[in-house]
């Protein structure tokens, strides 16, 4: 059953400060930026429609249907508000399941503050044009104190007024609009208004008071809980309405609905969701990648959205510790290993953290609460080499990405990488095994550093290894050592030219600049510091061989400082 109510604003607000309009445990941060409040108060002035708040209604002395957070009205970026656990409703709730963002903004406009700024109306708008200025601001100086006339004709000055105080105003004087815009410019004299702009202050007054004070413009839906139905069917019916209804306003991804579904059964997965997690963005583990690990090591991965279950949220809340400490003994692998880098700036697959993390979390023979320092000593950690040796040879070889012969590195390579590691809980790591699986796929792999192959290997590793695990490169920072106009010239094919033996990482300004089209020889005799550069760059020191003509025994040669730098870096 659903009742339909219209409302002014200021009664809503009301209802929100009293906590009658609340947010439900399922419902996300407030994703709504500055334009978009300021637009949304543009459409109310003007008397647009800005559409209904859909709501669920709880009663006093039931047990919540879910946890709840007041709405905030001083948004910070980053600040997360966790909701509350209460064992009965002493009052009537609504929890807002469509319109939060509005409801937030308008809160926010009315009596908080975005980041530190301040919603403000100028009440000189062209208001007989439906011409309204609204800006947020840390302080009226930032705003501008002329604007274009609404005909395009002309510059008119301006005249901000902070919306908290104007609302505050308006409130303590019961919505007397007169009394209000008298009282404003009593106290602005020294800006020698003139009578048309007199008129034009009352005239704003007027239309702010009329469209949050007078008019019932915001309709709320509220659909009544039957308190005699079973509270997980209600919850999972109260979920299935959110995502229908967000499907059309702001909408949510995938990761948001799986969320809000999980909190659905546990609020404590709140502040796993959006607290403890966010020590791992830097490895670009965000909330989906920390689900997918949550079906991973319940040997699940091809679980979906729609599958999702209590029994999830159970997992959660049953293993909340082992899994965070798992994910930090991961990341402190990666540290251990210099990899760390390469995935916090590349970005690359997390497919290979999702199966450390697996592998640490199944080891019961490690305590909970040590597990996230299982390899801050590498050099007496049995377990160590065999994985660093894994990862490695994966990664260079492009296990983790999509490679065709039927292998999708997040639906097939994650199955088949699972069917392995599962076999060997609190066993040794199984690299054999899962090379032995890569070869019968069969993927083209190889477990050995092999120079026929570097064309074929992962270009971003490998420039990555060659380079001393440095920071990220643009890809204009890849550079011909041999430059590619010369060796054209001489008849040498294109394929032979853009061969990874023939790139090196050089910045733009000196690729573009002094090195352009040189001879190599000619490029390095210019050089001040050419020992460093031969062994940044593993050229041959063989001056021969940095003559054009001799190209192909350049590359020769360089195949195998590379590969001896790949094994180098494989056997630490």
């Amino acid at each position: 059953m659903a009742n339909w109510y219209n409302n002014r604003i200021k009664d809503v607000i009301e209802m929100i400060e009293e906590e009658k309009l609340v947010l439900p445990v399922i419902q996300r941060k407030l994703v709504w930026g500055e334009e978009q409040i300021e637009l949304l108060f543009d459409t109310i002035l003007k008397g647009d429609s800005y559409g209904a708040i859909m709501t669920l209604k709880d009663f006093n002395g039931n047990q919540p249907l879910f946890e709840f957070r007041k709405l905030i009205n001083d948004f910070v970026e980053g600040k997360i508000i966790l909701s509350t656990k209460v064992e009965k409703l002493t009052k009537d709730i609504s929890y807002v399941i469509d319109g939060q963002q509005r409801l937030s903004a308008i809160y926010i406009g009315l009596t908080g503050s975005y980041n530190n700024k301040y919603l403000y109306f100028d009440l000189l708008s062209e208001c007989d044009r439906n011409d309204f200025y609204l800006q947020f601001a840390s302080e009226i100086e930032d705003l501008k104190k002329e604007v274009d006339t609404a005909d395009g004709n002309g510059k008119r000055k301006t005249f901000w007024y902070k919306v908290k105080d104007l609302y505050g105003q308006l409130k303590n004087a019961g919505g007397i609009y007169r009394f209000v815009a008298n009282q404003i410019l009593d106290h602005n004299k020294d800006k020698n208004f003139t009578e048309p702009e007199k008129e034009k202050v009352k005239a704003n007054v007027e239309t702010f008071t009329n469209q949050f004070f007078n008019y019932s413009n915001i309709g709320i839906c509220e659909v009544l809980i039957n308190s005699y139905i079973d509270i997980c069917y209600n919850r999972r019916e109260a979920v299935e309405l959110f995502r229908r209804l967000n499907q059309g306003g702001t909408i949510l991804n995938a990761s948001e609905l799986m969320a809000s579904i999980l909190i659905s059964f546990s609020a404590e997965n709140e502040k796993f969701l959006y607290q403890d997690i966010n020590e791992f963005l830097d490895l670009n583990l965000r909330q989906d990648e920390i689900i997918k690990l949550i079906f991973i090591l319940q040997d699940n991965p091809t679980k979906e959205l729609s599958d999702i279950e209590k029994e999830d949220s159970d997992f959660i809340q049953n293993n909340r510790d082992r899994i965070l400490n798992s994910i930090r003994g991961t990341k402190q692998f990666l540290i251990a290993s210099t990899l760390y880098n390469f995935f916090k700036d590349y970005r690359r697959s997390v497919i290979p953290l999702y199966f450390i993390a697996y592998y640490l979390f199944h080891k019961t023979d490690i305590p909970t609460n040590d597990i996230k320092e299982y390899f801050n000593n590498v050099e007496n950690n049995k377990d160590y080499k065999p994985i660093y040796r894994w990862i490695y040879l994966s990664l260079i070889n492009g296990v983790f990405r999509s490679r065709g012969a039927g292998w999708t590195a997040y639906k097939t390579g994650i199955r088949k990488i699972l069917e392995v590691i599962k076999k060997h809980k609190n066993q040794e790591f199984p690299t054999d095994n899962l090379f032995e699986m890569y070869i019968n796929h069969p993927l083209n792999f190889d477990k050995e550093i092999k120079e026929d192959k570097l064309d074929s290997y992962d270009f971003e590793f490998l420039m990555y290894i060659i380079y001393d695990k440095s920071s990220k490169f643009r890809e204009e920072d890849i550079d011909h050592i041999h430059p590619y106009s010369i060796l054209a010239s001489k008849g040498v094919q294109p394929e032979e030219i853009n061969t990874v033996a023939n790139r090196q990482l050089l910045d733009y300004g000196t690729n573009r600049g002094d090195k352009s089209n040189k001879e190599l020889n000619d490029w390095i005799s210019r050089l001040a510091n050419k020992n460093d550069y031969l062994k940044r760059h593993l050229i041959p020191s063989d001056e021969q061989l940095w003559i054009s003509d001799n190209f192909r025994n350049f590359i020769g040669e360089r195949r195998k400082l590379i590969k001896r730098k790949l094994e180098d870096e494989l056997n630490v």
